[in-house]
């Protein structure tokens, strides 16, 4: 009853506050776009529709010609599309009547496609105005850890836990997405109650232990039946012994296709930690044993791959200490997810250790292969009732067979290339698992909420704990009344509910966490009668730079230049930008805006095909780290934007710098690397990453990587297609075409063609990139072989007219046109820093910031400081 009672009053606070919002009017736009409404749109409806959808005749009852270029007018959008969709597919005008020019056509629905892409935006923009909105989940998980300073691996539970966030304008943060319904009211204070659950503890977490004996192996056999063998065979070489407690081992066992530098350890049960993991949090692992590096040198490692190919893996890497003959204690402490009632969570126990030291016996491999070679032609022959080769394929398996009944031993043998004196050795005796357990006490969520030696049990204490955290949370000064509120809730749910302190406490916590007050942003917003605008306050300002750079609240400096109402000094105000970009937290911003600016948020949804052999998990790990890296750098070093274009370095690691044929680069840190000419790559459109997410796993797909590049890097998307547009064909058997020459016959209607024509080169110019990012000169994938691959040709032209030859010649084209993606940028940082659509309200306000910027080279904290600095940012 009590938590029907906190939600009925959540529910009423919110629909208190969303009362707030006020409805905007949308100003009217004017399109300074080429080409025009009166130049070529009416001229091509007078001679190729009106005749057809004017006031006499409006066939399928469709008037044309009282179609303008306001698209606020009802049903204007709509219809439009209709016209371009029409026209696009060839139904109008009619195949009776002349063919319009495709040129002209073109310019109709290129006019169209970006008026509906004006008025889209424009719908939302909000006139200018900043609306309302709620802290996303990012947010939200960001501002509660750095709140009660929780543990990084509780924080992205948070941010599993709630729902997923709506996009608009290719960002998660804008608030015409960020609804907020009774599900979303649910889920944030089924969130909220774990948050406080976590926040408050009155005793550290009871621990469990689990012992593994490593000495509780099978009984080791001496003998193996192969298949197609009657008979025993001595298995000759160990790899293995039993000793003291425990075993040691000197060879290890492969395990899956990428199991790296580690291996298995001898064959038995694995650790169950089922009944151990029952809620997410720390546990503590002993490895008993010890080790021998021998003349390799390199440290004995086990891995533990906990609940291995399941959403709760996790990896952890222990030091085995000690030495052979004296055994030691290693100790890890590690962040482990329970699974849910019935699921069994194991460990796979591996080591570092050599494979071959053992080694199967040539001749018996040997005659393995040969039967199972003859066996499968032998089926083969059977089934195409070919029986002379049937035949003889039985006699020559009969001998095989006989030489394998015939085969004395041994199945392993001592590879002769090792000396056993000196292999790697490892000696385990058993590992230790216990927890949950504190990753300290008290936690130190208690001394962000002020709770020193005992809960607050008097209301005095529990009014001062409240008081404290409230004008932090909430991002602003509090009233008496609202910290009145959460007392009378605590105090009444143990007075009159019968809740123990700790349980009212958290009660009382939930309900900060699920009010509007803390989830949504505080800005009071002027009457629409007013008609004007208000500068922010420097509380207000302090969140909305916080969230822009930080995703997360003000944290204690700023908080306390706003208490002084000094932080809207332009010159404080730049200082702390600079500040604010200086710290760790910043890597938020890289994530938020360049994670979701260049599509790093969908890196890995596109699975290469098999033939991609040197695609593996660690080069998409790899890729998807490198934008973050490479814009993390240009951030740090505060460098011009256009490197995004073309740089002469790239931030990467040994594993991409191996995909890319760069030598000289070991280890999996990521660090800058120079480039030469022949590396073929900078910037962000060389990114493997990228490349593949471009293509569809088997093909390169130029159209959509032209599209990304006109959309994300210069805000200038193409008109919508056809209804009916495909992709790219796949090549017919015995005919390997290129992908430039099947878009060719891809482009068979004259309207596409036309659109093509502005579109295709933007993308065939990475065509020298294949599906996985890898350089290339000739084609390759879909099974198309190396002598009869066509050799890739990127040549083309862009939209503004500039030609190119080469990939070198197509950067230097997007570099002449800087100004250009430097004003899309802004737009693209302005939308995620404003949290709305940039309309034509904005106009003035994006020139301004490109005029500044550009006599600072595009620098990116120039750009960032200018957004900061703009009215819209700091005006409601």
């Amino acid at each position: 009853m009590l938590a029907k009672l906190l939600r009925e009053s959540m529910r009423t606070s919110l629909i208190l506050l969303l009362c707030l919002i006020l409805g905007l009017t949308t100003p009217e736009f004017v399109d300074a776009a080429e080409p025009t409404f009166e130049g070529e749109v009416v001229p091509f409806l007078k001679q190729h529709c009106y005749q057809c959808h004017d006031a006499r005749e409006a066939q399928a009852g469709l008037r044309i010609d009282s179609l303008g270029a306001d698209f606020s007018v009802a049903k204007a959008p709509e219809m439009w599309r209709e016209v371009i969709d029409r026209i696009n597919i060839g139904d109008m005008p009619p195949e009776d009547h002349p063919r319009p020019d495709p040129a002209e056509a073109f310019a109709v629905v290129e006019w169209v496609g970006d008026r509906l892409r004006q008025a889209e935006r424009e719908a939302r923009s909000s006139g200018g105005r900043i609306v309302m909105r709620r802290l996303n989940r990012e947010e939200y998980a960001n501002t509660v850890g750095d709140l009660l300073s929780l543990d990084a691996n509780f924080v992205a539970k948070i941010k599993e836990e709630l729902p997923a966030d709506g996009k608009a304008e290719g960002f998660d943060r804008l608030s015409s997405a960020l609804f907020y319904d009774q599900t979303q009211l649910d889920s944030y204070l089924r969130v909220a109650e774990m948050i406080a659950e976590k926040a408050i503890q009155g005793q550290p977490p009871a621990t469990q232990k689990l012992v593994w004996n490593a000495k509780k192996r099978p009984s080791k056999p001496t003998e193996a039946v192969y298949q197609g063998a009657k008979h025993k065979v001595p298995l000759g070489a160990d790899y293995y012994k039993v000793r003291d407690g425990g075993f040691e081992v000197w060879n290890g066992v492969p395990y899956g296709k990428r199991g790296g530098d580690f291996k298995n350890i001898p064959p038995g049960p694995a650790p169950n930690l089922s009944n151990i993991v029952t809620e997410d949090g720390y546990y503590r692992i002993r490895v008993h044993g010890g080790s021998f590096a021998g003349e390799r040198g390199d440290p004995i490692q086990l891995m533990l791959v906990y609940a291995a190919n399941s959403p709760l893996q996790s990896v952890h890497y222990i030091d085995v200490k000690g030495s052979l003959r004296e055994p030691a204690v290693a100790e890890k402490l590690v962040f482990l997810k329970a699974g849910q009632p019935g699921q069994k969570t194991a460990v796979s126990v591996k080591w570092n250790g050599l494979q071959n030291v053992r080694i199967r016996n040539p001749e018996l491999a040997g005659l393995e292969r040969s039967r199972k070679k003859l066996f499968n032609a032998r089926r083969k022959a059977v089934l195409a009732k070919d029986k002379v080769a049937s035949e003889r394929l039985r006699k020559e398996l009969d001998k095989v067979l006989e030489k394998l009944n015939t085969f004395s031993g041994p199945s392993y043998l001592h590879n002769e290339q090792y000396d056993l004196a000196t292999v790697p050795r490892l000696f385990l005796s058993r590992i230790e698992f216990e927890g949950p357990v504190a990753e300290q006490w008290p936690p130190a969520s208690h001394q962000a909420l002020a709770i020193t030696q005992s809960l607050p049990e008097r209301e005095p204490d529990i009014r001062r704990m409240f008081a404290r955290l409230l004008p932090v949370a909430y991002r602003r000064p509090v009233e008496r009344g609202e910290v009145d509120r959460i007392v009378q809730l605590i105090v009444s749910a143990r007075q009159d509910h019968g809740l123990s302190t700790i349980e009212a406490l958290r009660m009382g916590l939930t309900a900060v966490f699920a009010s509007p007050a803390f989830t949504y942003f505080h800005e009071v917003q002027l009457p629409p009668a007013t008609n004007g605008l208000r500068s922010l306050d420097d509380f207000e300002l302090a969140s909305r730079l916080s969230y822009f750079l930080w995703s997360s609240m003000p944290d204690e400096e700023l908080l306390r230049l706003a208490e002084r109402k000094e932080l809207s000094s332009p010159r404080i105000l730049r200082r702390q930008v600079e500040r604010m970009l200086g710290d760790p937290k910043a890597r938020r911003f890289v994530i938020g805006f360049a994670g979701q600016w260049l599509s790093v948020d969908q890196f890995g949804s596109v699975m290469p095909a098999n033939e991609y052999k040197s695609y593996d998990p660690e080069l998409e790990a790899a890729s998807i780290e490198e934008p973050l890296s490479f814009f993390e750098h240009v951030l740090n070093k505060d460098l011009p934007i256009t490197h995004f274009l073309n740089s002469d370095f790239l931030v990467i690691n040994e594993r991409l710098a191996t995909h890319y044929g760069i030598e000289g680069v070991t280890g999996e840190e990521f660090r800058p690397v120079r480039l030469r000419p022949d590396h073929h790559r900078g910037g962000v459109l060389g990114m493997a990453g990228l490349l593949t997410l471009l293509s569809d796993g088997t093909r390169t797909l130029p159209v959509r990587r032209a599209a990304w590049v006109r959309e994300n890097l210069f805000n200038d998307p193409p008109p919508p297609p056809p209804p009916n547009a495909g992709e790219i064909q796949p090549n017919v058997k015995g005919n390997d075409l290129s992908v430039r020459e099947r878009l060719a016959q891809h482009r068979n209607e004259p309207t596409c063609a036309s659109c093509h024509a502005k579109l295709d080169p933007y993308g065939l110019a990475l065509e020298n990139y294949d599906a996985i990012g890898a350089w290339r000169t000739k084609q390759n994938g879909e099974g198309i072989r190396e002598n009869r691959a066509p050799v890739i040709d990127p040549s083309g032209t862009l939209k503004s007219g500039r030609s190119f030859r080469d990939l070198e010649g197509y950067k230097a084209a997007l570099l002449a046109e800087r100004e250009t993606f430097a004003t899309a940028f802004a737009e693209k940082l302005l939308t995620y820093a404003l949290c709305r659509p940039i309309g034509f309200a904005d106009e003035k306000t994006v020139n301004k910031i490109v005029s500044e910027t550009k006599l600072n080279d595009y620098r990116l904290h120039s750009v960032i400081q200018a957004i900061i600095a703009s009215e819209p940012f700091q005006t409601k």
